[in-house]
């Protein structure tokens, strides 16, 4: 009985050790948000037409400690109608930030394959910048509630949401857009 007592009290001490690591794992932190939920932002883009690049940026992210993390994927949150997310990237925060462009990512300036995100958020002013390049594949209106970025962080796999409200109204439909995005925030405030 000892013997066994001796073998397993090690596996388990050494399994509740390994088991609380992921707690000090850096966790991503975008625009300045808890690093679980971002702060809301909102963008409504008028006069969309269909399979056109709206590419946004200018939000920070930013890591809450030491380390790196790598976006693996970003998805849209409650999409509707035809919205699409084409592509994203990050780069640098040295220099301008995007806003919105009717452009391919690429073509303003940021890399086809996003690099890690080292910047510690309490080390420097000079995060990097996230960027969104969005769509729609019919001529409605569209739009979705957020993103929800996946990454990877010391070897374990995270998301985080950001509340970033895209709309992207047709050419006319503003005033329809406009109660269309005031219903479906107000809906989405009461879940």
């Amino acid at each position: 009985m000892r013997a066994l007592t001796r073998l397993i009290l090690p596996m388990v001490v050494v399994t509740a050790l390994a088991s609380g690591c992921g707690a000090f794992d850096p966790r991503l932190v975008v625009n300045g948000g808890s690093g679980t939920d971002g702060p809301d932002a909102e963008v409504t883009l008028h006069d969309t037409v269909a399979h056109r690049p709206y590419s946004l940026g200018g939000w920070d992210m930013c890591l809450d400690r030491p380390g790196s993390a790598t976006i693996t994927g970003i998805e849209l949150i409650r999409p509707y109608n035809d919205i699409v997310l084409q592509a994203f990237s990050s780069r640098p925060h040295t220099g301008p930030m995007l806003g919105n462009a009717e452009k391919p990512l690429t073509d303003l300036g940021f890399p086809a394959r996003s690099p890690a995100v080292t910047t510690v958020c309490e080390e420097s002013s000079l995060h990097t910048e996230l960027a969104l390049q969005y769509a729609k594949t019919g001529d409605a209106s569209a739009g979705a509630e957020g993103v929800r970025i996946t990454y990877i962080s010391a070897g374990r796999r995270r998301t985080v949401d950001f509340n970033l409200r895209v709309l992207l109204c047709a050419p006319g439909d503003t005033e329809r857009c406009r109660e269309t995005y005031e219903e479906l925030r107000t809906r989405s405030d009461d879940d």
